[in-house]
């Protein structure tokens, strides 16, 4: 049974293993691990991962399987897109599932909680970024009807990667 529910602070050291974990497993045959260890330190530490969980106009949900964590996603309200997209916009910044916990339908769950608490807020639209490189995430995001509207650079570390922006009208 995966339970998905809104994160909390007692989440924190889990959350960080998953998203450690997870972008390893996708990311580091494509990447030097001066720059994946430079950008979890960044991005994943303890610190960063709780301001994200208290950032205003955010929500972070986490998926438990028995009383294991096994994925996330967040929601923020970010402005990079207002001149393409509006105002009335929500970023979907990550969504994570483990290696071994894909193929349950974990993304899928956190997906429609994700679309559904964005609704719930009237956003007009949901948008995200995707590495180029990244064709299984793309197809994910294609099947929930996600389209690229524009691209912008990702810094994975001292690398400029192509993150392409893909929107779904709410």
């Amino acid at each position: 049974m995966i339970e998905i529910r809104e994160a909390n602070l007692d989440d924190i050291p889990e959350l960080r293993r998953v998203a450690i974990s997870t972008y390893h497993d996708t990311f580091s045959s494509y990447n030097t691990p001066e720059n994946m260890h430079s950008y979890f330190e960044e991005a994943y530490n303890v610190q960063a991962l709780t301001d994200e969980l208290y950032e205003l106009n955010s929500k972070l949900f986490i998926a438990i399987e028995g009383n294991k964590h096994v994925g996330f996603a967040r929601l923020r309200e970010y402005g990079e897109v207002k001149d393409l997209l509006g105002d009335n916009t929500v970023e979907l910044h990550r969504l994570y599932v483990l290696t071994e916990a894909q193929g349950k339908s974990i993304g899928n769950l956190l997906m429609e909680n994700a679309l559904s608490y964005a609704s719930s807020k009237n956003y007009e639209w949901i948008w995200l970024g995707v590495w180029e490189r990244n064709s299984k995430a793309q197809d994910f995001y294609k099947k929930w009807g996600f389209e690229k509207f524009s691209e912008h650079i990702f810094w994975q570390g001292d690398d400029p990667q192509i993150d392409w922006l893909l929107k779904k009208k709410l």
